[in-house]
């Protein structure tokens, strides 16, 4: 009865087997031109089963056994510890029939192109599939997703990542849900890209949604028809508790902004709503304290808040002072040296100039910071950060 079970393996303890020992025990994971490998389940005591339908059933119990379940994916030691971790985690999935439950729901998923370890990971993060989720449900859900995202490889990416995504309701939640965001213009391409990348906007409770929604509007500002208001409805999403908008407010205004001032750069770019504190303090304190920028003109250009320090604003106003001090940019706006994309900056302030100053190329491709401020130095004999005021204010 042991060996047909597996039971001691698992750490399973039941009136027919012994106590656990101290000794890893192995089970066999069987897979389609993988047989033999070893799956090690480290002795711990879960639940007892129910042992007389296990005993009624020698098929139950066996989802380790399963070859549908690996079709395709190699027995490499992650896939062993991810089956491991649902063994114990969901132990009623041990008790499962592997004809009746098990295998009709894993070939729903390989039918619609979820295999090998694609497969494993769908069923490692949404174990729920197998025990609470009928085939017919979960056939409809995979149809209706793929309906909405366009493309099978859409559907498998999304599944991976939403945890809840084929266990909750089509009719009660899924459905609901995509009609509310439908009837505000929330369905287009680049909707389909938001919700791949983050499945919850179709999973969570419809009132949520529409209160969100409500929120966007009344909050922020923004109308429907807005090209933000997506972006406004995540962030609010993002804020969904009771004060969270009320202290990104406040964050804002202990730096000098108004109600006004937030509201404004809120309409232009929302996700300036979810900037950490850290991130905001350094940002206008370096534009409005170090550079003379007033907080309205910020406001109006809020993705300069949005940029990294590090990566983008620092490097870019290096250079910047470098090609002034030598005369090689005249009164150059910010927002011209900061808004384009990496190649094109590369090509108009770096490469641009490389035969008369070779070391600024290869501090800046270096991302060399350092040895962009010392060479500024050099040439200028000052400090980095004094030095651009004026011709800033002139623009």
């Amino acid at each position: 009865m042991e060996n047909l079970l597996g039971l001691p393996a698992l750490g399973l303890r039941s009136r027919w087997s012994r106590p656990p020992s101290t000794t890893p025990k192995m089970l066999n994971l069987c897979s389609n031109g993988v047989r033999g490998s070893t799956l090690l389940l480290r002795p711990t005591t879960l639940v007892r089963p129910h042992s007389a339908s296990i005993a009624s059933d020698p098929s139950q119990g066996c989802l380790v056994n399963n070859p549908a379940l690996s079709r395709g994916a190699a027995s490499t030691p992650t896939t062993l510890t991810k089956v491991e971790k649902v063994a114990k985690s969901y132990p009623r999935l041990l008790r499962c029939s592997v004809e009746k439950t098990l295998i009709p729901k894993i070939r729903v998923l390989q039918d619609f192109g979820i295999c090998g370890s694609e497969l494993i990971s769908v069923i490692t993060s949404n174990p729920l599939i197998l025990t609470s989720v009928s085939r017919d449900s979960l056939l409809a859900k995979l149809d209706f997703l793929k309906s909405i995202l366009g493309s099978v490889e859409n559907v498998r990416n999304v599944v991976k990542k939403g945890k809840w995504l084929l266990y909750v309701s089509l009719t009660s939640r899924l459905q609901p849900n995509l009609e509310l965001l439908k009837s505000y213009g929330l369905f287009d391409e680049r909707f389909q890209k938001l919700l791949v990348n983050n499945p919850r906007y179709l999973t969570c409770e419809t009132k949520r949604l529409q209160e969100s929604l409500v929120r966007v509007e009344q909050l922020l500002g923004i109308p429907r028809d807005s090209a933000m208001f997506l972006y406004g409805f995540r962030v609010m999403l993002c804020l969904s508790k009771k004060r969270g908008l009320e202290l990104k407010f406040e964050l804002f205004k202990r730096y000098g902004w108004s109600e006004s001032d937030v509201l404004v750069m809120a309409k232009r770019l929302p996700q300036c709503l979810l900037i950490s504190e850290a991130k905001v303090k350094t940002r206008v304190d370096f534009f409005i304290n170090k550079l003379g920028y007033k907080i309205g003109y910020l406001a109006a250009h809020p993705c300069l808040l949005a940029y990294s320090m590090e990566e983008r604003i620092l490097p870019r106003y290096a250079v910047m002072q470098v090609l002034q001090e030598r005369n090689l940019l005249i009164n150059p706006s910010i927002l011209s040296v900061m808004v384009p994309s990496k190649s094109r900056f590369l090509d108009a302030y770096v490469l641009r100039f490389k035969d008369e100053l070779p070391e600024l190329y290869e501090a800046y491709t270096a991302k060399k910071l350092p040895e962009l401020i010392l060479l500024y130095r050099k040439i200028s004999n000052s400090s980095l950060q004094d030095s651009c005021i004026s011709s800033r204010r002139a623009s």
